[in-house]
């Protein structure tokens, strides 16, 4: 029995978190109330707080799931990967820019309503805290893989790793923004691709990519 009442309110609590998701998208973090949480997901307007103390903590939900899902799907689009396409940071860059395209085609909604909680963490101290945790573990990660990658002669000597971790988020946060605006308008997976510099690339990116897969790095 308990295993059973524990798989029910998973459920439940599910249920609730995706009749957030779709309050937030049509009228915004702000005009969304608890109430109409509960009338979309058809229970009554106590029971979401038997699951969540208030609508910050849901959206935070929901954001901690989304992230959740993104790094499962980058780690195994990178565990994917074969030697020794493993062992080169401008690879492994490539796999986690389309694991991003398709985590947010996948999920457009979902991507749509979180794209709102750069501008809520300015206001909403909870949400600050995770966006702030997950943008610095993001930038650690990415900022390690380019400094890998200009030791093995991948990026010039003298480029700043940090600085390109942070202008490839930047880019990666632009891109979504306009696809989310105008859908359709553009493919996502190559624009990313091009970001992460293995679309639309030079002569010179070219020949540094054919002479890298041909000495295994």
């Amino acid at each position: 029995m308990p295993k059973i009442a524990d798989k029910a309110r998973t459920a439940r609590r599910d249920q609730i978190i995706a009749a957030a998701a779709g309050c937030f998208a049509r009228a915004g973090y702000h005009a969304t109330t608890m109430a109409d949480i509960a009338e979309t997901a058809g229970v009554s307007k106590g029971t979401p707080y038997l699951y969540f103390p208030g609508k910050e903590a849901l959206f935070i939900a929901l954001y901690e799931e989304w992230d959740c899902g993104l790094a499962a799907r980058v780690d195994a689009a990178v565990g994917g990967l074969a030697e020794p396409a493993r062992r080169s940071p401008r690879t492994v860059l490539a796999a986690v820019a389309a694991a991003i395209a398709a985590h947010v085609t996948d999920n457009p909604r979902t991507c749509r309503v979180l794209m709102e909680a750069t501008t809520l963490a300015a206001y909403e101290p909870a949400i600050a805290a995770k966006v702030q945790a997950a943008n610095a573990a993001s930038l650690d990660q990415l900022t390690g893989l380019f400094t890998a990658g200009i030791a093995a002669g991948q990026w010039p000597a003298g480029t700043d790793p940090a600085l390109r971790a942070r202008l490839f988020i930047a880019g990666l946060y632009g891109l979504m923004s306009q696809w989310h605006t105008a859908p359709g308008s553009f493919c996502l997976d190559a624009a990313m691709a091009a970001v992460a510099g293995t679309g639309g690339a030079g002569p010179g990116e070219q020949r540094r990519d054919a002479e890298q897969k041909g000495d295994g790095t």
